[in-house]
């Protein structure tokens, strides 16, 4: 605006004042820029912005009419100067780009206000001449009532459109963002293709819990409790990060559920919320897979002089009830029934009988390929009368 002024002003009056309120928007505007960058304070910012530049709005009429004789000049000047009502648009589409309703509503309530105050003052002068004739309007020296609040009221529906153009495109981003937040709450918990299916399907999280068949995994490491007893709770806390973060993404890539973390152990879920036919077969490959990785890990343990980790692994498959548990307040997707807790003791048994793998015979029968496997025996488990057929998985 102030490069136009500089090449169709009046005088130098004229071009001094609008080149001076330039300068001045731009000294308002590196701590506005400076603030919008850290986040602080946007709503109010962006209010003494568009107030700044209503202001300016304000003011560029009367320094328009002033460049040109003042009140030698009829006031009708400002009200059919036709840049008045070109910059109310530009100023209201402006801030509508911000996304927030209220910006345009008080900038087209304002810059309304100012359109009337510029009416009035042009009726108090008794040379105005008022008609109804459209021609004399815009090519006299006469107003059109009639012409100029017709504008006005484009302009007032104009503004109120924006405003609601601003406050719906809010409310998507606002969903759009709660959906984002939502996809990557479950990205925590589901591998990447079990997260795909859960959206295309809705939220399977408000259906009633059901009874399938799940591989359930559970992984503890071995002696970690008497091992953080002489570390700090920082680097305890590191430790295991490392450590299901390096678990959690093999689950993951094999398609399985995390349920949840039990202090330094895991419990995961093949076959829910999503069932596939090879639910066994995965569940036993992320297993030997586990044990993989963590030798890996203990190798760069070594490396960095820290101490190692030993992991037990039990695997069962069977029947188990999946669903909601808790209040509404909290709930919790989970998996339980004998299968979690067969899978429980397995993994518990891993130290006693002197192997890092378990897995059941109900697992291994279900399995459509399963790999070469030890067989460990028959043995007894608590909670169970039936001893239970055990093999171990050597990766």
């Amino acid at each position: 605006m102030a490069v136009l002024t500089l090449m169709v002003g009046k005088s130098d009056w004229e071009k001094l004042v609008v080149v001076g309120l330039a300068i001045l928007v731009w000294v308002f505007a590196v701590p506005f820029w400076v603030s919008l960058r850290k986040s602080r304070g946007v709503l109010a910012l962006g209010l003494i912005g568009l107030f700044l530049d209503l202001a300016v709005y304000g003011m560029l009429p009367w320094i328009w009419y002033s460049s040109v004789g003042g009140s030698e000049v009829l006031p009708a000047y400002i009200v059919k100067h036709p840049n008045v009502m070109a910059l109310g648009y530009m100023l209201v589409i402006f801030h509508s780009g911000a996304g927030r309703p209220l910006y345009p509503l008080v900038a087209t309530s304002i810059i309304s206000c100012i359109q009337l105050g510029q009416f009035y003052f042009a009726s108090l002068d008794p040379r105005t001449i008022f008609s109804n004739d459209y021609i004399a309007h815009m090519t006299g020296e006469s107003i059109s009532p009639e012409f100029f609040f017709g504008n006005l009221f484009t302009f007032l529906a104009c503004g109120m459109s924006l405003a609601w153009i601003a406050r719906l495109g809010r409310k998507n981003l606002r969903t759009a963002v709660g959906k984002e937040i939502e996809n990557d709450r479950l990205s925590r918990y589901f591998s990447p293709e079990v997260q795909k299916a859960i959206v295309q399907q809705g939220d399977p999280f408000e259906e009633k819990g059901d009874r399938r068949n799940v591989a359930v995994l559970f992984s503890d490491i071995r002696g970690f409790t008497s091992m953080s007893e002489k570390e700090s709770p920082e680097t305890v806390l590191d430790w295991l990060r490392e450590y299901h973060r390096v678990m959690v993404e093999i689950i993951f890539k094999h398609g399985g559920t995390l349920d949840k973390f039990l202090g330094d152990g895991i419990l995961a879920v093949f076959g829910a919320p999503e069932s596939f036919r090879d639910d066994a077969d995965r569940a036993l490959k992320a297993a030997c897979e586990m044990q993989i990785a963590l030798e890996k890990w203990n190798q760069d343990r070594k490396e960095r002089s820290l101490p190692v980790f030993e992991q037990g692994i039990g695997v069962h498959f069977g029947p188990a009830t999946v669903g909601n548990v808790g209040v509404e307040e909290r709930l919790e997707y989970t998996v339980i029934g004998d299968t979690v807790n067969v899978a429980s003791r397995l993994q518990g048994l891993c130290k006693e009988l002197g192997h890092n793998t378990l897995i059941s015979a109900s697992l291994v029968e279900a399995c459509e390929n399963p790999p070469a496997l030890d067989y460990v025996g028959s043995h007894g488990i608590r909670g169970r009368q039936a001893n239970l057929e055990i093999y171990s998985a050597v990766p």
